[in-house]
């Protein structure tokens, strides 16, 4: 009788510590998951003051966040263009101005254009790169090549231009090549009649523009489906792609 009292005791015990493990356990899961959705819900707040532009444009996080790394190349690309072009004495501070805004594009392109779009993150992750490295090339070739301009040697005055050219064509092919399609994703809004409406976000691999758009369907679909969508872009592509019909649901 003792033995077994005994033998309860022990069961007992490992029992209690296995059941506080297990607790403990619970309870940092669910502390990271809170911490997680915190941290979540921090880096997707939209500012107020562009929170019903972006509503009444059908736009969201995603859309919000690529906007802010456009104006950083846009910034980039102007500030660039103003240093090439000035005197040596404003180095230092163009320079330095330079490598922020080249690392807030880079930061955004690691962090939150990741899970803005998550799946076409290696294209977004690569423009942005492409355009930071277009940059720097840019303003280290017509700023520091050692060729001066002089009607003499006109030709040689412009290989620097040459190569910025070059590279921005060689990028923009290279990219097009790796990540270009001719087709998006868009949610179902509305269907009748062999049409739909889709909503389309921003697609940096088709070059679609967001918004809602009325298309023809080749597939059965139901409001709020998420599907494949066909598109038809031009050869240069900077007007953008036009949406053109339903292909079926996205798998």
């Amino acid at each position: 009788m003792v033995k077994y009292m005994a033998s309860s005791k022990i069961i007992d015990f490992f029992h209690s510590v296995g059941e506080a493990i297990f607790n403990v356990r619970k309870l940092s899961s669910k502390l990271k998951r809170k911490k997680g959705e915190r941290f979540q819900k921090t880096q997707q707040e939209i500012p107020q003051m562009l929170k019903n532009f972006l509503e009444q444009h059908h736009a969201g996080w995603p859309e919000y966040v690529m906007l802010k790394t456009q104006i950083a190349i846009v910034a980039l690309f102007v500030l660039a263009a103003i240093y090439v072009m000035m005197s040596p004495a404003y180095e230092v501070i163009f320079l330095a101005a330079l490598l922020v805004l080249s690392a807030y594009a880079l930061y955004l392109a690691l962090t939150q254009l990741k899970r803005a779009f998550r799946r076409d993150y290696p294209a977004y992750r690569s423009f942005v790169f492409m355009c930071v490295a277009t940059v720097w090339v840019f303003t280290l070739t017509l700023r520091y090549l050692p060729i001066k301009f002089s009607f003499e040697s006109i030709w040689l005055a412009l290989v620097p231009a040459l190569v910025v050219i070059c590279f921005v064509l060689a990028a923009f092919i290279g990219f097009r090549l790796r990540y270009g399609r001719d087709y998006t994703y868009g949610v179902v809004e509305d269907v009748g009649r062999g049409r739909a409406v889709v909503r389309v976000s921003y697609d940096i691999c088709s070059n679609v523009k967001h918004g809602s758009y009325v298309v023809e369907s080749l597939a059965k679909v139901k409001k709020g489906d998420i599907v494949k969508v066909k598109i038809e872009r031009p050869m240069l592509g900077l007007g953008g792609a036009k949406v053109k019909a339903i292909l079926g649901k996205a798998k």
